[in-house]
């Protein structure tokens, strides 16, 4: 197995010993399904189940192997990111040891950090991740094609369970990536059929939670502050300790704008909120910053600067906490306040 790392990804390439199984590399994939750029299949493998998801939250194993009333277990860990879910069937013949060792040793390799390793008989380890993750025959687009009696790919948790769980670190643009690969021995009818290995890929690329996609209008603006005096906005987008407002904030700034204008009378607070990474004096200037950043473009826009006052406050009123990423975008906010 041959690994190259670039900048942006690791690739792994598998050059194991060829075989002897053409009619089975001839019935081709899943229809849309496609490798991973990360991780490359065990050669001569078939893609029989593929889901992809720009933004979820997933299970994933983080700890030591223990057992528990007699069944394998670890601890489970919730991520939030881009999450990759890939199965496969191997080529005829080919052992679960082979097919673990390639991956197991690649990914090594190329410098994984492991987290759960589970060599034998890990059919508990995986029914336990699997129980803490989204029904799993609900999250893939399942092959429903046959080779030689095997029909049932959903069927992975059989004999020969391997293991391995682990993460690459960030890498410039390329985020904390971890990956699960499941090892087994495929069965199919409830029957066992010419030995196949199932091979379970769940790859999480952390991610925040994308903001900004819903607008709040001018009429709702103008009801939340006759009614209680401040509206929280999420249209309001700044890059990563930057003070300009994105392009995408122009639909949010014109609503804001436009209630303004309806509302001649109304002069308003415009207060900058920050989430507790950094310092707080680093906070409270960025968060005036923009603050006045978004007084400026109303201004701009045809609002009197007279009705309009910029204040940053860093993260001195959170709303929620500030222990996950979750929490933290909600705290990242422009608040709109009665004077």
């Amino acid at each position: 197995m041959n690994i190259v790392r670039t900048a942006s990804l690791v690739v792994m390439l598998a050059t194991v010993t060829s075989v002897s199984s053409f009619s089975f590399a001839q019935i081709g994939d899943i229809p849309k399904g496609q490798d991973h750029p990360l991780i490359q299949r065990f050669q001569g493998s078939r893609m029989t189940g593929y889901l992809q998801t720009e933004w979820t939250e997933a299970a994933i194993p983080q700890a030591k192997v223990a057992k528990l009333d007699g069944m394998k277990t670890a601890e489970w860990k919730l991520l939030e990111g881009k999450e990759t879910r890939l199965h496969y069937l191997s080529p005829v013949g080919k052992t679960t040891l082979e097919v673990h060792r390639n991956y197991r040793d690649a990914l090594l390799k190329a410098g994984m950090q492991v987290s759960v390793t589970c060599d034998q008989k890990c059919e508990d380890l995986y029914r336990a991740w699997r129980d803490q993750a989204k029904p799993f025959e609900r999250q893939f687009k399942w092959d429903n094609g046959h080779h030689n009696g095997f029909s049932h790919y959903d069927a992975i948790d059989n004999q020969e369970g391997r293991l391995i769980v682990g993460s690459f670190p960030a890498n410039g643009r390329v985020p904390k990536t971890h990956v699960l690969v499941y090892n087994s021995l495929a069965f199919g009818g409830g029957k066992k059929v010419d030995p196949m290995v199932s091979t379970f890929i769940q790859i999480i690329e952390e991610k925040s939670q994308p903001t900004g996609q819903v607008n709040v209008n001018a009429e709702a603006l103008k009801q939340s502050l006759d009614n209680i005096g401040h509206v929280s906005l999420y249209g309001l987008m700044f890059d990563t300790g930057k003070t300009e407002l994105k392009a995408e904030s122009q639909p949010q700034l014109s609503e804001l704008a436009n209630a303004l204008k309806v509302q001649s009378n109304l002069n308003i607070i415009v207060v900058g909120h920050t989430d507790n990474i950094g310092n707080i004096d680093g906070n409270l200037s960025l968060s005036q910053a923009r603050a006045q950043s978004i007084v400026q473009a109303l201004i701009q826009a045809g609002v009197d600067k007279r009705r309009l006052i910029a204040k940053g406050v860093a993260n001195f009123a959170p709303i929620a906490t500030n222990k996950t990423e979750e929490g933290r975008a909600m705290n990242r906010r422009v608040e709109i306040v009665v004077q």
